[in-house]
This record gives C-alpha cells, sequence and structure tokens, in this order.
C-alpha cells in the first residue's frame, strides 16, 4: 500500500503556515515538516524526503530560490514535486530555471495550488490504486 502523499510547507509567516497545513491535511495528504528558514527547510526536504515541496520565496533566513536552487544542484530528493506560492508573479521565470514544476500566485491561485495536492493525494490512497490496476490490461 502506498504512502499517502507527504508535503513539506516553506512559509515564514505563521499565520500562513497554519492555514496551509490545515489546507493540506483536508486535502487527504500528510505534512511532513514545516520551516520559514531556508537552510533548515533544505536540511529538513533532503532527510525527510517528501513527495511535495510548497515554497514561499520571501522568507525569514534565506530565500525560495536557495531551496530551490538547493534541490536542483542535489539530486537528493528524486522526483519531488516542487510548488512555488508568492506574490511576485515576475519570479516565474527564474524558478522554472530553478527547477520548479509549477508557480502559482499566493494571492489569486491558492486553490488552484490546493486542488493538485487534493488529486496528488487522492491518486496514492489505496482506492485510486485499486481503481487503477483493475483498468489495467491483463498481463500475457
Amino acid at each position: 500500500m502506498p504512502q499517502p502523499l507527504q508535503v513539506y510547507v516553506v512559509e515564514d509567516s505563521q499565520i500562513l503556515q497554519r492555514l496551509l497545513i490545515s489546507a493540506i491535511t483536508s486535502a487527504g495528504a500528510d505534512v511532513a515538516g514545516c520551516s520559514g528558514d531556508a537552510e533548515e527547510a533544505i536540511a529538513d526536504i533532503f532527510a525527510l524526503q517528501p513527495h511535495v515541496v510548497v515554497l514561499d520565496i520571501s522568507l525569514r533566513s534565506g530565500s525560495g530560490f536557495d531551496i530551490l536552487k538547493a534541490l536542483q544542484e542535489h539530486t537528493l530528493v528524486p522526483g519531488a514535486i516542487k510548488l512555488v506560492l508568492t506574490n511576485h508573479a515576475e519570479y516565474r521565470e527564474v524558478c522554472s530555471l530553478l527547477g520548479a514544476d509549477r508557480f502559482f500566485d499566493k494571492s489569486m491561485e491558492t486553490t488552484e495550488a490546493l486542488a493538485l495536492i487534493r488529486a496528488m493525494a487522492a491518486e496514492r490512497r489505496p482506492s485510486a490504486q485499486a481503481a487503477r490496476s483493475s483498468r489495467a490490461p491483463p498481463q500475457v
């Protein structure tokens, strides 16, 4: 049975951190950890190996760019999906170059980011796994 979707949250605002954790949990995913500091987040992400990293760019210490760069340089978290939530649309291209998989404007697209997490979490549920295997063609 697959492990529930593990999400790591990088957000320096305690209020937004709590809101994101609540929303991610409600979406059916587990929050593997969270931090508002780039160095701590990098260490945690490498140790915890989450499936998804949701990150802000502006942090207490360091930036989301530092995290994206570290993840890009060290393939210690293969396949981790990096979702950037920020209010700075001008960062979209830089984030993409640093390996972000998706970019969401925090002020307008948070619902879309959470819908994506909900869909990814649903894919990992046993009922979704069973439905996929029942549709699979028989092995010859």
